[in-house]
């Protein structure tokens, strides 16, 4: 049986394996997907020396490990090395290989939208690993990138050719998108937005990178003032998805795979 993975911190909510068994289900791949919550980074080395014995095949990295998992790996994908982030562990030949499927996924999403993104202002609310696949994308697709940080001083130097903002800035802020890639608004703490209504009238589009709830507080503010939105779930399959390709070496039907789980995942 093949063993692949899901390592984060405080997890419980995921729908990865629900995603990664139907696409087992679908394939006929004889395989097993755990849920791995490891409290502590410092946790990380012992706990991926443990999975080599275990002959696993992958894992796929959530929050907050998407940029310390790095330190612990032996190779690094081209996309990694310029977003500074990795949410797939490939595990081949005794060595640890990283990629960041989470810019495959929001490219994906980005086409199931509409977006015409080239020379288009984007504003992205935060600055982790989802935030830095954003960059990427985005820039390979010719935006003009504002990233809105809590504290400017502390990321001026990690993150480039994007402009700089902070959430007052937000105020008299206007752009073609608007995305969270912050946790806030995430399950069990589902009444909070990481920015008022008035800011996100402001957009054309709106993208959550959140999909547990389906519609967070964000997004029904997007709703409420007419927006064409879109939750972090289509996201979450194609990153998913594309994650099964690397670890199999072959190509899955992503329309199929969304279809038959779209339902089974909000039921």
């Amino acid at each position: 049986m093949k063993k692949f993975g899901l390592l984060g911190k405080n997890i419980s909510y995921t729908f990865s394996p629900t995603l990664h068994s139907k696409i087992f289900e679908l394939y006929n791949i004889n395989a097993q997907y755990k849920v791995y919550d490891l409290k502590e980074e410092n946790l990380i080395k012992e706990f991926l020396q443990n999975l080599k014995q275990e002959n696993i095949l992958g894992i796929n990295v959530t929050i907050p490990y998407k940029t310390s998992i790095l330190k612990f790996v032996d190779i690094l994908s081209p996309e990694v090395q310029s977003i500074g982030a990795a949410n797939c562990i490939k595990f081949e030949n005794g060595k640890l290989i990283a990629y960041n499927t989470d810019y495959f996924g929001l490219i994906k999403t980005f086409e199931k939208m509409g977006l015409i993104l080239k020379n288009k202002k984007v504003v992205i609310l935060g600055t982790g690993g989802a935030s830095k696949a954003c960059i990427k994308a985005l820039s390979d697709l010719g935006a003009i990138i504002y990233v809105v940080s809590r504290n400017i001083i502390n990321v001026e130097n990690e993150l480039k050719n994007v402009f700089l903002l902070s959430y007052n800035d937000l105020e008299k802020t206007s752009g073609y998108l608007l995305i969270n890639a912050t946790p806030v608004g995430t399950t069990p703490n589902i009444n909070t937005s990481p920015v008022k209504k008035n800011i996100i009238q402001n957009f054309n589009f709106v993208l959550d990178l959140i999909y547990n709830p389906k519609e967070t507080l964000f997004l029904k503010y997007a709703k409420d003032l007419g927006k064409t939105f879109e939750n972090g779930l289509y996201m979450l399959i194609s990153q998913g998805i594309k994650s099964q390709e690397i670890w199999n070496e072959r190509e899955f039907n992503y329309e199929q795979i969304y279809n038959e789980l779209i339902n089974t995942i909000y039921k």
